[in-house]
């Protein structure tokens, strides 16, 4: 009995000193998405599906080999004759005005081989190699976008853990002010009024805590879905990787995944309108087959080969290869208009991040500066508050704009490192490391 507890003491021990789980770092929440969410693992199933339209496409050029099988029984002279001759089982008494009926047991192999299809089937694979290709760069670009829309999450859920850090102080500072008021209601420096608009004010502040709460909840719950997290708890560090703390000078946007998606795409598209104008080129392929044939009522088997080339021409199709021309050449041009509204769109949005970068870090300057100011006024006002220099409704507006100033502080730091998590994405940039982003 002793020791069974003994041995329970030392359990119980190791579990009260067993480290609690780490904080998730931004280099971890981007590895978890890029593995585990939603988006990135359809951009996999996406690309194994444009492969397997590869391999499809590829199959038209191997032979095809066929084992077919049938049993007929018949008393049409002409199968019936036909049957007796597959199963080498003529008679010279064979009366061919009144054939008895017939069976037979047919055995084949198939055998078909395309020698020549206009340029169809190299088109069809060459349009499969593009797309698969353009599936790959998608993937890229979903896993730049993703890796930003975490990063911005967690810069976020910072942001948001920064607005609870100040408003909380700044209702723990109206705390201390009502306490001030109190003792200089007691002593009759301070009317009644002046009191009720301190508590009024500790009210805003305790409710402004609660929004800011309410906030850190839902940021917290936005990256989990990006995180693909269904249980367990979330618990971020506070500091992200420094390898990513800049955003480069100087670069474009032409290393962008989407750019070489759409450009696979119009390879695809243009692949595709040869496709369509093979319709005008003949078709040559080659046959064999090797027959078995057996019937049970003449008990006569016989063996029998068949081989030879046949050429297909459509001389007239009603149009029909002409339209399909049409349509491929009418995805072309679409495919690269898209193209050039991309290039618009990735130019505009890197211009965007970059004026959002400068304007987080002129915003963080100056309310750096505001912060220790408010900070200052507030000292001096409470100060001046408590020696009876000073109404309450000064005490309260320096307390609220020390409280705003945080706020901004606060919001501006987050924003700058979101901003600079946009200027990598628009880069075509991870942000895991100062490397292109790559698909894994």
């Amino acid at each position: 009995m002793n020791t069974r507890q003994g041995i329970l003491g030392v359990l119980c021990a190791l579990a009260l000193t067993a480290p609690a789980a780490e904080p998730w770092t931004l280099d971890q929440a981007i590895r978890q998405a890029l593995t585990n969410s939603p988006d990135a693992r359809i951009a996999q199933h996406r690309i194994a599906a444009a492969q397997a339209g590869l391999d499809q496409a590829r199959a038209a050029f191997s032979p095809q080999l066929q084992f077919q099988s049938s049993y007929v029984r018949t008393d049409n002279p002409m199968l019936a004759f036909g049957s007796i001759l597959n199963q080498r089982s003529f008679s010279s008494s064979l009366d061919f005005n009144n054939v008895p009926d017939q069976d037979n047991a047919n055995f084949r192999g198939l055998l078909t081989m395309p020698l020549y299809a206009g340029g169809r089937n190299v088109a069809a694979r060459d349009s499969a190699r593009a797309n698969t290709e353009a599936a790959r760069h998608e993937a890229t670009a979903i896993r730049n976008t993703l890796e930003f829309e975490v990063a911005r999450a967690f810069h976020t859920v910072s942001k948001t853990r920064a607005f609870i850090t100040a408003t909380t102080a700044g209702a723990q500072a109206f705390e201390t002010n009502l306490a001030l008021a109190n003792r200089r209601l007691n002593v009759g420096t301070l009317l009644k009024s002046d009191v009720l608009d301190v508590e009024v004010r500790l009210a805003q502040a305790r409710e402004e805590a609660v929004r800011a709460r309410n906030a850190n909840a839902l940021a917290l719950r936005a990256l989990r879905n990006l995180l693909g997290l269904e249980q367990g708890e979330l618990e971020l560090a506070d500091s992200a990787p420094a390898n990513v703390s800049t955003a480069p000078d100087s670069g474009d946007f032409q290393s962008r995944a989407e750019l070489a998606a759409s450009a696979q795409k119009i390879r695809a598209a243009e692949a595709e309108t040869r496709r369509a104008s093979s319709g005008y080129q003949p078709r040559v392929s080659a046959f064999g087959s090797l027959d078995y044939d057996y019937g049970t009522i003449t008990d006569g088997s016989g063996q029998s080969y068949t081989a030879g080339v046949l050429l297909q021409w459509d001389l007239w199709d009603g149009h029909s290869t002409r339209a399909q021309r049409q349509a491929a050449n009418a995805n072309l041009e679409m495919a690269r208009e898209q193209q050039r509204r991309l290039r618009l769109a990735l130019d505009f949005e890197l211009e965007q991040a970059r004026l959002a970068l400068r304007e987080a870090s002129e915003r963080l300057a100056v309310t750096a500066k505001s912060v220790a100011q408010a900070a200052e006024s507030v000292d001096l006002t409470r100060s001046r508050f408590e020696q009876g220099l000073a109404i309450s409704t000064q005490l309260i507006d320096a307390e609220t704009a020390l409280i705003a100033a945080r706020v901004r502080r606060a919001e501006a730091e987050a924003d700058q490192k979101i901003a600079i998590a946009a200027v990598r994405q628009a880069l075509g940039l991870s942000q895991l490391s100062n490397e292109r982003s790559t698909l894994k």
